[in-house]
């Protein structure tokens, strides 16, 4: 694995989410880690039965020891739980500098939340413009030398988009999937950390939440010029529907 790639797990910087349904498609991925399930990522619901993440956060990982949890913005709290039937991990993904790193799981049972939507080719002007804000959630690490695993509670950040010469990642390791996104707040860089892996990057358009990313990896959390790297969902957005069995415009 290339020496600038390390797997972000969580937000530096941000604020906390107080309103418990502010976001309903935000999830969480546990494993069995000996006799209890223990938070590994984050995951985003998109429709029916199926959410998205980072396939990296399902590396190496049996499904049939895998949970999706979701419905609230403490991890002490989580009222739906679901276990994973299937787990579509891109067919290109590259484990060692992670292009296509995007998965797709299918649970059990039907979700009872309001879904993201994910974009499509009627939007793609207006989702990774230079300059223009997202928001990233989740309950990764407030920084990168943090003990703690994790947060307890969620966290959301506003990052701007930035192109790669703002940066001081090498070309080759940014591809046309992939994007950026930082910020400086108040003398201070804000960023995604450990923790926040397969979370989502969202954008407002036409006044509705899109989802234009997935949490990637990132060279440390909240270091200058080094912004956190993002999964083009749009990129992937055919792939999505065929699995999905999406009609339409995507999810909607």
């Amino acid at each position: 694995m290339n020496k600038m790639i390390n797997i972000c797990k969580r937000i530096v910087g941000g604020d906390f989410v107080n309103e418990s349904n502010k976001y309903p498609f935000m999830a969480t991925i546990w494993y069995l880690d000996g006799e209890e399930f223990k938070f590994k990522s984050g995951a985003i619901y998109i429709g029916k039965r199926y959410f998205l993440t980072a396939a990296h956060c399902l590396k190496n990982r049996e499904i049939i020891r895998m949970l999706v949890r979701m419905g609230d913005t403490s991890l002490r709290r989580l009222p739906m739980t679901f276990r994973v039937k299937k787990a579509f991990t891109h067919p290109n993904f590259n484990g060692k500098n992670l292009q296509n790193d995007i998965a797709i799981i299918e649970v059990d049972k039907d979700v009872k939340a309001e879904p993201i939507r994910i974009p499509c080719d009627h939007l793609k002007d207006n989702c990774y413009n230079l300059g223009h804000k997202v928001k990233v959630l989740g309950f990764g690490k407030d920084c990168a030398a943090s003990s703690q695993d994790h947060l307890l509670d969620l966290k959301e950040v506003d990052l701007r988009i930035v192109p790669i010469e703002e940066s001081k990642y090498h070309r080759s390791l940014i591809t046309n999937d992939m994007f950026l996104a930082g910020n400086t707040i108040n003398g201070k860089t804000v960023d995604a950390c450990t923790g926040d892996s397969g979370g989502p990057c969202i954008k407002m358009i036409r006044q509705n939440w899109v989802l234009v990313g997935v949490v990637s990896w990132g060279s440390g959390c909240g270091n200058k010029n080094l912004p956190g790297v993002y999964t083009k969902v749009l990129s992937y957005h055919n792939w999505i529907r065929n699995i999905c069995k999406f009609g339409g415009c995507g999810n909607h």
